[in-house]
C-alpha cells in the first residue's frame, strides 16, 4: 500500500523536479513505462544548455560547411577504420562523436541509470541534473537516407549497433539543426516544439 501511495504521489506532468533518494529517481523514471513508447535520457554536471558540442560555445554560428570538410577528411585520412561504420553522413557523424570529435549529435540513453552515472561521474560539487525526453513525436524517419545537414527540425533517433560502446551504453543521439530563422542552434530546454516532451531531474 505505501508503494501505491508513493507511485501516486508523483506527478508525470512536472517538467522539473528534484530528486531526495536513489528510491525516489527510480520511481520518477519508472513513470515513462506505461504511458510513453521511447524515452532517452541525458545525465550531465550542469544545468539546461542541452546543445550539441559544436554549438554550445558559438550557437549562432552555422557550422555546416566545416563539419562536412571534417567529414571528408575522415573519410580520406580514416578509410580503413570506417568499413564495419557505414558510409552515410550520419554513420560518420555517429563514429566521430564516439571518438571526441565536435558535432550536431548529443548524447542520450535509454537506460535512466547510464545517464544518472554521467550526470555523477564527472561531478565535484552541486547539483547534478538528468533530462528525460518523450521522444515518440520526435522520433526521425529514414533518417539515414537523408544528409543530417538538411533535417528540418531537431529530432531523435537511434544509431546503427555497430559500436560496442553504443550497445554498452544504449546509446541514442539527438541530431539537431541550425535554425536559419533564429540564425542558431537552439538548445532543447528553448525549442518549443521539443520543451513540452522534456522533463528535468534535480539531483542535489
Amino acid at each position: 500500500m505505501s508503494e501505491i501511495r508513493r507511485r501516486s504521489s508523483i506527478d508525470p506532468t512536472k517538467r522539473k523536479v528534484k530528486i531526495e533518494s536513489f528510491v525516489s529517481f527510480i520511481e520518477n523514471t519508472e513513470i515513462f513505462k506505461l504511458p510513453v513508447g521511447v524515452v532517452v535520457f541525458r545525465g550531465q554536471p550542469v544545468q539546461g544548455n542541452l546543445l550539441p558540442c559544436i554549438a554550445r560555445k558559438k550557437s549562432k554560428t552555422d557550422t555546416s560547411k566545416d563539419e562536412k570538410e571534417v567529414l571528408e577528411q575522415l573519410r580520406l585520412q580514416g578509410a580503413s577504420m570506417l568499413v564495419d561504420a557505414g558510409s552515410t553522413d550520419l554513420d560518420i557523424l555517429v563514429l566521430a562523436q564516439h571518438h571526441g570529435l565536435k558535432t550536431r549529435l548529443l548524447d542520450w540513453t535509454s537506460n535512466p541509470l547510464a545517464a544518472l552515472w554521467f550526470a555523477c561521474a564527472d561531478s565535484k560539487d552541486g547539483d547534478v541534473y538528468v533530462y528525460a525526453l518523450e521522444a515518440d513525436t520526435l522520433l526521425a524517419k529514414d533518417v539515414y537516407k537523408q544528409s543530417p545537414f538538411d533535417t528540418a527540425e531537431t529530432r531523435v533517433f537511434q544509431p546503427r549497433l555497430n559500436s560496442s560502446r553504443i550497445v554498452a551504453q544504449q546509446g541514442w543521439f539527438t541530431l539537431h539543426r541550425y535554425s536559419k530563422t533564429s540564425q542558431s542552434f537552439v538548445a532543447l530546454e528553448r525549442n518549443p516544439k521539443i520543451q513540452t516532451h522534456l522533463r528535468e531531474f534535480c539531483i542535489p
